[in-house]
């Protein structure tokens, strides 16, 4: 079974909530186990053992915050050149984070496809429902590459 692990760091809950929403959207697809863990709960040992990276965080003073950026640290320990990836991210003002998240993936060798899904302040419907494609698209594809 394709396995894909959803990460996230939420102040406000915001991001929390995109990242349910990513989460549901993958666990559409029946061939793929989703993990859903707070960037406080997730391991090295996790990443290691999935076949997909999402990460989501909210933008802090135009950056990643401190929580989301020491997980970003741990990773480089992690062998996940090759994995696949995706970003998504709230934001109150700039927004940052996503662009911030993509470019540490792809610089670990994480292939991310996209540009990722952002929503300002509190995630409307059409937002959440982008997360849920996002989620979904990103497990389709695992379970393709896999066949």
């Amino acid at each position: 079974m394709t396995r894909l692990i959803v990460v996230y760091e939420s102040n406000t809950g915001n991001t929390r909530k995109m990242a349910k929403a990513v989460a549901q959207g993958a666990r559409e697809v029946s061939e793929v186990e989703v993990v859903l863990a707070d960037v406080g709960q997730a391991s090295e040992a996790q990443l290691s053992e999935m076949d997909g990276i999402i990460l989501g965080a909210p933008t802090r003073n135009t950056k990643i915050p401190p929580a989301m950026s020491q997980f970003l640290d741990r990773m480089k320990q992690v062998p996940v050149r090759g994995k696949l990836g995706a970003v998504f991210g709230s934001y109150g003002w700039s927004g940052e984070a996503v662009g911030l998240l993509r470019s540490a993936l792809v610089a670990q060798g994480v292939r991310v496809p996209g540009v990722g899904v952002r929503a300002k302040r509190t995630p409307d419907a059409q937002a959440l429902k982008q997360c849920e494609d996002l989620g979904r698209s990103v497990a389709q594809r695992l379970v393709k590459e896999a066949s």
